[in-house]
C-alpha cells in the first residue's frame, strides 16, 4: 500500500530523500552535474517549491520511503498542474512501483479538478521519456531549462 506523505525539513525526511536522489546517480547527473547531492541541495529545492507554491511529497510503500514527487495545481505561468520532481528509488524501480506511484498522483490531481496534467523531461533522459509516453502523455514543446534541452509533455486526465 502506497502512502503519501507532505515531504518536510524535518531531519529523518531530508534523510529519505537525500537516499532516493543519491540511488539515481545518472538522473542526478543531468539535473545538477553531480552524481550525489547532500542537505544543502535539499534545503534548496524547499526554498524554490516555497517560493513557486510547489507541494513537495514523500511516498512510502510497505512503510519504507521509496519516492519524492513535487507537484503544483496550477503553475502561475499557464494555470495548468504540473509534476516538477519525480524520483522513485532505485531499488523500487522495475517491480510496478513507479507506475502505481504515478496512477495514485495522477487519481490525486484530478481529484483536485485539474483536467490536464504536465511535466518537463530532459531531452537525453531517454528511460523518462519511454516511462511518460507510456503513461499516454505527449510532447507539446521543447524548451531550455538551465541551458539543458527538455521536452514539456501533458496528459488529458
Amino acid at each position: 500500500m502506497l502512502e503519501f506523505e507532505p515531504n518536510s525539513r524535518m531531519r529523518r525526511k531530508m534523510k529519505a530523500e537525500v537516499e532516493i536522489m543519491n540511488s539515481n546517480p545518472a538522473f542526478n547527473r543531468l539535473a545538477r552535474g553531480m552524481d550525489t547531492i547532500g542537505f544543502e541541495e535539499v534545503e534548496s529545492e524547499f526554498q524554490e517549491c516555497e517560493r513557486r507554491g510547489v507541494r513537495r511529497l514523500l511516498v512510502k510503500k510497505d512503510r519504507r520511503y521509496v519516492a519524492v514527487v513535487d507537484y503544483c495545481l496550477q503553475n502561475p505561468t499557464d494555470s495548468e498542474a504540473w509534476i516538477s520532481l519525480f524520483v522513485v528509488h532505485r531499488a523500487y524501480q522495475g517491480a510496478g512501483v513507479t507506475h502505481e506511484i504515478y496512477g495514485e498522483l495522477e487519481s490525486l490531481v484530478r481529484r483536485s479538478g485539474r483536467s490536464c496534467l504536465r511535466l518537463a523531461v530532459h531531452a537525453s533522459n531517454e528511460a523518462g521519456q519511454a516511462f511518460w509516453l507510456k503513461k499516454g502523455f505527449r510532447s507539446f514543446k521543447e524548451v531550455d531549462i538551465e541551458g539543458k534541452p527538455h521536452y514539456c509533455l501533458e496528459k488529458e486526465l
